[in-house]
This record gives C-alpha cells, sequence and structure tokens, in this order.
C-alpha cells in the first residue's frame, strides 16, 4: 500500500500543479452546499410526502431523465465528442449548431407528448399523477437541455467557480420553491415538479443571458447548421440506444418494483438510491468536471506519449476506487445512528440497502476513468453501446431476483451490472 501511494504521489502533484485537484474541490463543494440544502429540506418533506408519493416523484424523475436524454438526440454527447477539437470560433460555431437543431426538434415532440398526457400516465406513471403534475413534468423536460448544455460548457471551459455559484444559486430557487409548494401550498408531488421546472426554466434564462454577453450569437448561421443537421445526428443518433441502456440500468427496477410490489417499494429504494445519488453529485460529477478536460486536453497536447498518460490514468483510478471504497464503508458505519435520527421510521428500512447501491457507484468511477481515452479515440461505436450489456443484465437480474428478494434483489442487480460495465470498459481500454 505504501509503495501504491508512493507512486501515486508525482501524479497528484502534478493534478494538484494543473489545477484539477481546486478545481475538484470547487465543484465537491459547491454540490455539497447544493446537496446539503436539499437534505435539509428533505426531512419535512418526506413528513408530508407518503413513501408510495415518494415513490410517485422517483418515476418522475426517472422519466425526466430518460425523456431529456432521448430528445437530445445525442447532441451533448456529440459536444463532449467535438468540442476539444475545435478552436474558440469553431466552439462558438458547434454550440449555436446544437442549441437550434434541439430547439427544432424539440419543440414538436414536446407537443405530440403532451396531446398524449393520458396514455403517459396511464402506462408510465400508473395514473399516480395530476394534470398539474404532468404540465410541469413536460415543461422541465423541454428546458433541462439548454441549462445542461450551459453547465457542460463551463466544465469544459474550467471555469469552476462560476458554475459552482450559478448551481447553488438554482438549487437554492429550486429548494424554496420546493419549500412553499409542498410544505406551505400542500400541492404535494406536483408542487416537487413545479419547483424542479423553475429551476431550469431560470438556468436556462442565464445560460442565453451568457449567450448573449459572449457574443455567441455572431457565430450563428441557420443555413450552414440545416446543412449539419443530417451528419450530427448520424454521429448524435447512436448514442441513444446507450443513453437508453443507461436509463435502463439507473432505474428500470423502481418500474418493476411498481409492478410486482407497490409505490411504498418504490418510495423506500429510493430513498436508499438517493445515497447513490449523492455520491454522483460530491464525486462523480466533480470528477466530470474537473478530471475529463484536463485529462483530454492533455492527450491532445502529448498525443505522442498516450501510453504513458493513460498508465498515469490506470494509475488514479484504481487508488481513487480503493479510496472510496474505504470512507464509504468507515463513513457507514459512523453516520448510521444519525441517519435513523434524520429519517422518518417509515424510510429507515432503505438503509439495508446504501452500502450496496454505493458500491455500483465506485465501479461506475472507475468506468469514468477507463473511458477517457475512449473517448478522445471517438470510438463512439462502443461509447454508445457498451452500456447494453449491464443494462441486459440488470433487467434479467431484476426479473429473477425482486420477486423473492424485493428490494434488496434490486440492489444486488444495480451493483453486479455496474460491475460488468466497469469490466466491458476496461477490457476495451487495454485494447487501445
Amino acid at each position: 500500500m505504501y509503495g501504491a501511494l508512493k507512486k501515486f504521489t508525482p501524479v497528484l502533484a502534478t493534478l494538484h500543479k494543473a489545477r484539477v485537484l481546486k478545481d475538484f474541490v470547487t465543484y465537491s463543494f459547491g454540490s455539497l452546499l447544493l446537496r446539503a440544502v436539499s437534505l435539509f429540506l428533505l426531512p419535512f418533506i418526506l413528513r408530508i410526502l407518503t413513501p408510495a408519493d415518494y415513490g410517485a416523484l422517483a418515476l418522475i424523475t426517472a422519466f425526466i431523465t430518460i425523456s431529456t436524454a432521448v430528445m437530445g438526440l445525442g447532441l451533448r454527447q456529440l459536444l463532449s465528442i467535438e468540442y476539444f477539437h475545435h478552436n474558440l470560433d469553431g466552439q462558438k460555431t458547434l454550440v449555436n449548431e446544437i442549441i437550434l437543431i434541439y430547439t427544432l426538434f424539440a419543440l414538436p415532440i414536446i407537443t405530440i407528448a403532451w396531446q398524449l398526457r393520458s396514455y403517459i400516465n396511464h402506462y408510465i406513471f400508473f395514473n399516480a399523477l395530476s394534470s398539474s403534475a404532468l404540465l410541469a413534468c413536460v415543461t422541465s423536460i423541454f428546458f433541462f437541455f439548454y441549462a445542461e448544455l450551459f453547465y457542460q460548457i463551463l466544465q469544459y471551459q474550467r471555469r469552476s467557480m462560476q458554475l459552482t455559484l450559478v448551481q447553488i444559486m438554482i438549487a437554492s430557487m429550486t429548494t424554496l420553491s420546493t419549500f412553499i409548494t409542498v410544505w406551505v401550498f400542500k400541492m404535494g408531488v406536483a408542487g416537487v415538479v413545479w419547483a424542479q421546472a423553475c429551476g431550469h426554466i431560470c438556468a436556462t434564462a442565464i445560460a442565453f443571458f451568457s449567450y448573449y454577453t459572449n457574443q455567441y450569437f455572431q457565430f450563428f448561421s441557420s443555413k450552414k447548421i440545416v446543412a449539419k443537421i443530417t451528419p450530427y445526428l448520424n454521429i448524435g443518433l447512436p448514442f441513444i440506444p446507450g443513453i437508453i441502456c443507461s436509463w435502463l440500468l439507473a432505474s428500470s427496477d423502481r418500474w418493476m418494483l411498481g409492478y410486482y410490489y407497490s409505490m411504498k417499494q418504490v418510495g423506500i429504494y429510493s430513498i436508499a438510491d438517493l445515497f447513490a445519488q449523492v455520491f454522483n453529485a460530491l464525486v462523480l460529477v466533480p470528477w466530470a468536471g474537473s478530471y475529463l478536460p484536463y485529462i483530454l486536453q492533455r492527450y491532445k497536447k502529448h498525443a505522442h506519449e498516450l501510453n504513458k498518460i493513460e498508465q498515469e490514468n490506470q494509475r488514479t483510478m484504481w487508488i481513487s476506487m480503493a479510496t472510496a471504497l474505504v470512507c464509504i464503508t468507515l463513513g457507514l458505519s459512523i453516520g448510521k445512528p444519525l441517519l435513523h435520527w434524520i429519517l422518518p421510521p417509515t424510510y429507515h428500512a432503505s438503509l439495508n440497502y446504501v452500502w450496496i447501491l454505493l458500491m455500483g457507484q465506485v465501479f461506475l468511477l472507475g468506468s469514468y476513468f477507463a473511458s477517457a481515452i475512449i473517448q478522445y479515440r471517438k470510438r463512439t461505436l462502443f461509447l454508445a453501446l457498451a452500456l447494453l450489456a449491464p443494462a441486459t443484465v440488470n433487467i434479467i437480474l431484476n426479473y429473477i431476483l425482486i420477486i423473492p428478494l424485493g428490494i434488496l434483489g434490486c440492489s444486488i442487480a444495480t451493483l453486479i451490472s455496474y460491475f460488468v460495465y466497469f469490466a466491458i470498459t476496461a477490457l476495451y481500454t487495454k485494447t487501445l
């Protein structure tokens, strides 16, 4: 262990010098503040929302996630592939093209979805939503893309402080709106979704203000953009199967729990999965914002030394995974009494599954490291289809394990599926 740490020290020094550690701490601290605000409100919300209500909310959140990803046509994935291969003017042109293509396709899709709202409510949400909640859901889906595109650009520009401040402001606004709609006006699930929609609208407004002040409009050309629709969709659409598989891997178990058991079980499982989301916010998202731009720029700058750089990346990956495993295990052991005090008794059962779900996130962290070189090499087919096998494994295991084991079966299926994804990604990286 000492030898491994000794080898890791030069890498750590390099990351510090390249401002990666500073950006990571900034993002992580910002995410901590965001989650602290949300988690402070959570005990009050859970005393109003029953486990069945929270289960319905979890289904809405998962539906918004997959809908925004699919409706985005793989354009944000296209940005991640192409952005670092352009100069500043080319990057602004690329952003304009992505915004217009998304808008041209999203407006008719969202209109059709609203016309089909009764079918969506019946077949997807088991008639658990009101018309107000559905309208908030559709609104949130449409504006989500612009907000996330803005955050993605700030990450790639390594403007960590600005991004963190914007996200804290939006999260605070969303939290305040949630408190008002749920606690004051007693709107229940619909109130939470409307608060989220308001947050996405505000983020979009800030994004377009930044768009104007940074003069992105000077690189807008509708004629050129129309010519780019087909080639961009040819690049972006192959990511859709991978996006769907990612959603199946992360969220399909909720629907299977709802089908075989009840919304109450979905709610309890979703609280356990909330800890995985916190890990995602405190570790995975800061990693993507700080380390990924650094390593991609380094690949580009030192293209003749890719093997050496990738070896350092691999060492960083293993030590990061081991550190995460130890911190999670110790943290849960120490913090469990506090969690029993914070959560209402009806949700205490969720704590039995937290460690298993967090181990899945550790393997997901490893796959993020392993896929960096794959993204740089533009292996889009692999990136688009790599999640197909783990998603299939997840569905099969859920089908086998949910009926006899319930929530425990879901948790085990998720852990094994993320391990499969990590193994596939790591093995493919070796071939590069």
